[in-house]
């Protein structure tokens, strides 16, 4: 019997089971709706012929063949945005988006089939000397190719206070190198700034439920500042709503952002009325690892000519996700759409091509983009 073979009779098992875990009451009266596609009643039937041909039925455990295959669906998607949330999971991208959970401070990006890292700035995995763009390789001693974020979540998941290695491949390093780091509290503060002579800097690591509000007591106190340097790289985006209320302190009308569902259906996002804006000069710095959120915030800025975008090519996430309830303690993080640039670019698979391509990154970047608001470049 194939793998592929195997983890389709795995799902087939785990569905049926699903519908038992509701009820005989509710599963009766499913049956006849799954029956009305082909597809859904076959597994159904083959529900019907194991249970009652089986060899040990008392061994079939229906929770973790429900688990299964609802992981099953999710993988046979192909969609390295869409992921089943155990019980962990779900109850960790709660905290994530309140802005604190406890595990290694860093996001995780699908390239290529590598799984690649991005710390958050002053995190465990940045003190221990993990940069943006390392390939993680194993995790204490366990290899992660052909891992999904599903699969690696369980591997870095750990109490506040315990160590797990890392084993990590840098392009600027011949051999893998090996980071020990320690789990912590991750509190997350979304905007962080500082001025440079005459100039803002102002750096979003994410899209929070605080962002907008972090952001505003930055703009608050921007004094006799000349300009604005608005970091995103690395940024992994974050919630939708908070992406509209970040570019409506810098847009004063229009669309933010469209989105397009599974039907076609379009749904515009437009700027909301904020009370503290500015319209000084900007310059938005963006990397490959500038993503989702990031990318339609800058893609908005740079359609309205409202900002000079340098750096390189984004990510290019364009879709739409969504949490949605498969139990109280669990979901499933699913791609329902795909988002677009007020001008109707295509973020997904395409990314916000830079105004200015720097080959320059770190402080660097930086530095130039402080020149250039001066006028020096």
């Amino acid at each position: 019997m194939t793998l592929r073979i195997k983890v389709l009779l795995g799902t087939i098992l785990a569905m049926v089971g699903l519908l038992v875990s509701f009820g005989v009451g509710y599963l009766s009266g499913g049956i006849a709706a799954l029956n009305s596609d082909e597809n859904l009643s076959s597994i159904v039937n083959a529900w019907q012929i194991i249970t009652t041909e089986y060899v040990e039925p008392d061994s079939i455990d229906q929770a973790a063949l429900a688990e299964a295959a609802i992981k099953g669906m999710m993988d046979e998607l192909d969609d390295p945005h869409s992921v089943y949330l155990n019980a962990e999971d779900y109850q960790s991208s709660l905290e994530y988006d309140d802005g604190k959970y406890v595990g290694i401070g860093a996001t995780v990006q699908i390239e290529d089939e590598a799984i690649v890292l991005v710390p958050y700035d002053g995190s465990p995995a940045a003190l221990a000397g993990i940069q943006a763009g390392d390939i993680l390789l194993e995790v204490d001693g366990q290899s992660v190719a052909g891992f999904s974020l599903a699969d690696l979540s369980p591997l870095v998941r750990g109490e506040k206070g315990t160590s797990l290695t890392l084993l990590v491949e840098r392009s600027s390093s011949d051999q893998p190198l090996l980071f020990e780091v320690t789990r912590d509290e991750i509190l997350i503060s979304s905007v962080t700034s500082e001025m440079m002579g005459d100039i803002a800097y102002i750096r979003i690591s994410r899209f929070s439920e605080r962002t907008d509000e972090e952001l505003e007591q930055v703009l608050k106190n921007l004094g006799s500042a000349e300009g604005i340097v608005l970091d995103l790289r690395g940024n992994p985006g974050g919630l939708v709503s908070s992406v509209i209320n970040v570019t409506s302190r810098f847009v004063s009308s229009g669309v933010v952002l469209t989105t397009v569902d599974n039907e076609g259906n379009s749904s515009e996002y437009s700027v909301v009325p904020k009370t503290v804006t500015t319209s000084l000069p900007m310059v938005v710095l963006v990397d490959q690892y500038s993503a989702s959120g990031s990318e339609a915030l800058s893609g908005a800025l740079q359609d309205y000519g409202r900002a000079t975008i340098a750096g390189k090519t984004t990510y290019g996430k364009g879709s739409v996700n969504r949490t949605f309830n498969v139990t109280p303690d669990t979901g499933i993080y699913l791609t329902i759409g795909r988002w677009y640039t007020p001008n109707g670019r295509m973020i997904e698979g395409q990314g916000i091509t830079p105004d200015i391509e720097l080959e320059l990154t770190g402080d660097e970047a930086v530095s130039w983009a402080l020149g250039f608001l001066h006028g020096d470049t």
